[in-house]
């Protein structure tokens, strides 16, 4: 007995030893693909955060600009006498925060006012040089006027000198010009916001290496400097190691960069709590092998105990004597061969007593057998049968939660039209808005002056007014009605799915123009190639949906959110159309390419793909447009989807039965 216990012990040892060398080697891996994918999220993230400031921040640049233009034509700045001019721009400058001061110059060069955000007139000391230059430069040009980075000596704060030219709208000439300190305070804002909860850091670095703008005003007060080479050796503003990330942004004749740090500690902040989740099941695993490692020695030992003491009974003359038998391993058979040994051994002391009994018991045993052989395929049958139904249930209900699924994603493909529509329409109807409210404030003031006395210039400026806002209301209109009409074709023919004769070319341009605000946000060409002239009788519907899934597809698979091309290309070729789509992504891996039309397949498994979009594309174009669709691709390089469809869809009974 002792040396089956001590086969037990080293049985159990060398097992546990296994596993735990095995969880030791993946517990090494995990922590190290935990950490570099933490990095990597990281590293993108910032990369995300510094591109969208870097948009934001060249967006309130120019629409600092067009404050400034907008400002002059909606209140008529050249018409206004100079004391009227004075308190439009005081109410401007104090009315948003893009500019530090305004200063109010004749064409001559001489100056007539000007008016500063915080500070009373008298303090308030001009660059006299740099304004000189801006004003020579604007009386030459006509043209706006950006100059370099300089810092406002009241306040310490960088600034960028702007001057624009006040063009009198009655004699077409230059009259006045407007010169300002663009500031960058209100850049702070949104480094704030974003600093705000994230733990990172954004700033904004001009080409001589200084921050202009930081959520901490003493940064920028301080001048303090950020190179290139301290972001490309991932050291941060302060001093501590960092994920850097930079976009950049040009702002009349210079070059910025906005810059998104955060700490490196924080890549493993946020790997500890998966680390600690592989860290538990490590441990569950362990106390798993632990037992499982006892159970199987005991497992091969417990046999061996027992053929001992039947040898030890037989040994001292009980023939009786049994080895319980379980399991189908090279022990379970050695306990069989000893049991037959005795049951030999008895047989061969006992044939002619024994010999009828030994009979009986068989026939009583086969008989037994049988019975038991019947009741088992009987209750086998039954759970055969039990299972099918289960089967046929379960297939059903799968079958069912397809189809809600699929429908699902058309729903999903229209609201995101209605979003783009809704987007695109914003802009036309508030151009049309505030030019209306424009036209009447114009009017009612030309009112009150043909009570004084009208003067020539007066009705000549209100015409000019009129037409021109005649002109703005005609086009947002027109662009809006252009939209609405565009889109309730194309949500007629996703809802419908009604056969009818259309231009291949209407149907293209709608899907596009639907897709606008998807696509100018990823910043994607889209390059449509294809005869204006080819005629289909077919569903619109479908092959408006079929180009939807494919754009969306490249803009989320190919690009993974980045800017890319891609090209629409269509010709006929006997009696049938040959549409391509190709895209300059990344392509599709060699062991995926057979899979893509499958349903519920995706690369993107648990971060929102549904694995139907290109299964619908597939099933639309085998099934009711009575066509086929091939892929090609190289990974890296492209990806070109090619469709052969009928101009003439062939008849077909039923269009659920398709989708």
């Amino acid at each position: 007995m002792f040396r089956f216990r001590r086969l037990q012990q080293e049985l159990t040892l060398s097992l546990i030893m296994l596993t735990l060398a095995i969880l030791l080697a993946l517990a090494v891996s995990g922590v190290w693909i935990i950490l570099q994918s933490q990095q990597r999220v990281i590293s993108s993230t910032q990369e995300q955060v510094a591109q969208r400031v870097s948009q934001e921040v060249g967006y309130l640049f120019s629409m600092s600009a067009s404050d400034v233009r907008l400002m002059q034509k909606l209140t008529g700045f050249d018409q206004r006498p100079l004391v009227e001019q004075q308190q439009l721009l005081f109410d401007f400058v104090h009315g948003q925060e893009s500019f530090d001061y305004l200063t109010l110059y004749r064409a001559s060069g001489e100056l007539e006012y000007k008016v500063h955000r915080q500070f009373p007139r008298e303090q308030i000391v001009l660059p006299q040089a740099e304004h000189r230059d801006a004003l020579s430069h604007v009386i030459a040009t006509g043209e706006n006027f950006y100059g370099g980075l300089s810092y406002d000596p009241l306040s310490g704060e960088p600034r960028v000198l702007v001057a624009f030219p006040v063009v009198s709208l009655e004699y077409g000439r230059i009259d006045q010009v407007l010169i300002g300190s663009l500031r960058f305070r209100a850049l702070w804002q949104i480094m704030a916001r974003e600093a705000r909860g994230s733990g990172r850091e954004v700033f904004l670095v001009a080409d001589d290496d200084r921050v202009i703008a930081h959520p901490n005003p003493t940064m920028v007060l301080s001048r303090r400097a950020f190179t290139r080479e301290q972001a490309v050796a991932g050291i941060g503003l302060a001093g501590a190691s960092a994920i850097v990330a930079e976009a950049p942004l040009q702002f009349g004749a210079l070059n910025y960069r906005v810059v998104a740090e955060q700490p490196a500690v924080n890549i493993f902040r946020g790997a500890m709590s998966h680390a600690l989740i592989l860290l538990l099941a490590l441990v569950f695993a362990f106390a798993a092998a632990v037992v499982l490692g006892f159970w199987l020695s005991r497992r091969i030992t417990q046999p061996l105990d027992q053929l001992v003491a039947g040898a030890q009974q037989i040994a001292s003359g009980d023939m009786d004597t049994q080895i319980t038998v379980s399991g189908r391993n090279e022990l379970a058979l050695l306990g069989q061969q000893f049991n037959n040994m005795c049951q030999q051994l008895r047989d061969l002391i006992n044939q002619l007593r024994d010999n009828a009994k030994a009979l009986k018991l068989e026939i009583a045993s086969r008989r037994s057998a049988e019975l038991s052989l019947k009741e088992l395929n009987h209750e086998l049958e039954q759970r055969v049968e039990q299972r099918t139904r289960q089967l046929s249930e379960s297939l059903r209900n799968l079958e069912m939660t397809q189809a809600s699924l699929v429908q699902s994603e058309k729903l999903a493909g229209l609201g995101a039209l209605v979003a783009g529509i809704a987007h695109e329409l914003n802009t036309p109807i508030g151009n049309a808005r505030m030019m209306a409210s424009t036209l009447q404030a114009r009017s009612v003031e030309l009112t009150e002056k043909a009570q004084q006395g009208l003067r020539r210039s007066d009705l000549d400026s209100y015409l000019a007014l009129v037409a021109e806002g005649c002109q703005i209301l005609e086009s947002s209109l027109s662009q809006s009605s252009r939209l609405i009409a565009s889109f309730k074709q194309v949500a007629v023919d996703q809802t419908s799915y009604q056969r009818r004769s259309f231009s291949l070319a209407e149907v293209v341009d709608e899907i596009i123009l639907s897709m606008a605000p998807a696509i100018r946000r990823q910043g994607l060409r889209v390059h449509r190639q294809l005869d204006n002239d080819i005629q289909m009788d077919s569903y619109p519907g479908p092959i408006g949906q079929i180009l939807l899934n494919l754009i969306n597809n490249a803009m989320v698979h190919a690009f993974d959110g980045e800017s890319g091309d891609v090209w629409i290309e269509a010709t006929t070729e006997g009696g049938r159309l040959l549409l391509s789509l190709k895209d300059n992504g990344k392509g599709i891996p060699e062991d995926n390419l057979g899979k893509i039309f499958d349903p519920f397949f995706t690369s993107r498994l648990g971060q929102g793909g549904s694995g139907l979009g290109l299964n619908i594309v597939y099933n639309l174009i085998n099934g009711l447009l009575g066509g086929e669709i091939e892929v090609s691709s190289e990974t890296g390089q492209f990806t070109c989807f090619t469709l052969r469809i009928p101009l003439v869809a062939p008849a077909t009974s039923s269009v659920s039965d398709v989708v």
